[in-house]
């Protein structure tokens, strides 16, 4: 199998080479909505990505902004395989006050951004906490959702509980989010634990580009990205 891992060195539009086990930092191709910047977080070199000040004014005026792709791209071509990346969140204090710490993994995108599928982690409703979160947020810690037409709102109004669940995540702090992704099926873990299965994804098969993908409020972290195509 050909992985494909993007590594230290200076933000551009160049993707790195391996070099003697480095720490690995995403270094984006493009970018949509968000701007991205190096930075240590947590006492680990990453990628930080946050919405632009335009972009999150823009959600602050009008319902329902959060829908939008704000993704910074990483990888021009997936199919199947697995993502992997080491994944962090903070509020900016810029947003709504039910912001969550939004911070994902976009897949099958198409290339002028109309249309995506995205796992994100909702990182103030995880169970680690401290206090951790009331019901019915602690159990909304990671979502799949896509993009037109099938968002946290539409999924939990038609299928409750389906597509979004709990996990021992928490704010501020470092996590593994892996993706597995076959045809229809998803799998994601969160520091190798199952927490969320997805049986019917809306582009299944789609071949687009891999996205790091922020909301509302929201300071992104990450590092580690690996692209392994199935």
């Amino acid at each position: 199998m050909k992985r494909r891992i993007f590594l230290a060195g200076s933000i551009g539009l160049a993707v790195g080479l391996p070099a003697h086990g480095e720490p690995a930092v995403p270094r984006p191709l493009a970018a949509n909505l968000v701007t991205t910047s190096r930075r240590e977080w947590q006492r680990l070199d990453c990628l930080a990505v946050e919405l632009t000040d335009d972009e999150q004014q823009f959600r602050l005026r009008q319902a329902g902004g959060g829908n939008r792709p704000s993704i910074a791209i990483v990888d021009d071509g997936f199919t199947d395989g697995t993502l992997e990346v080491m994944i962090g969140a903070e509020l900016t204090g810029k947003g709504a006050p039910d912001d969550r710490g939004f911070a994902g993994v976009s897949f099958h995108l198409a290339p002028d951004f109309t249309s995506h599928e995205t796992v994100y982690l909702r990182m103030t409703n995880g169970r680690l906490n401290d206090p951790p979160p009331p019901a019915p947020r602690i159990d909304r810690a990671i979502q799949y959702v896509a993009d037109p037409g099938f968002h946290f709102d539409q999924s939990r109004e038609r299928f409750p509980g389906r597509y979004e669940k709990g996990a021992d995540i928490g704010l501020g702090r470092w996590h593994r989010l892996r993706l597995e992704i076959l045809g229809p099926r998803l799998g994601a873990s969160v520091d190798g634990k199952e927490v969320l299965r997805v049986e019917d994804l809306r582009f299944a098969r789609r071949r687009g580009p891999v996205g790091l993908f922020v909301g509302d409020g929201s300071r992104g972290f990450f590092r580690e990205m690996r692209v392994t195509p199935g």
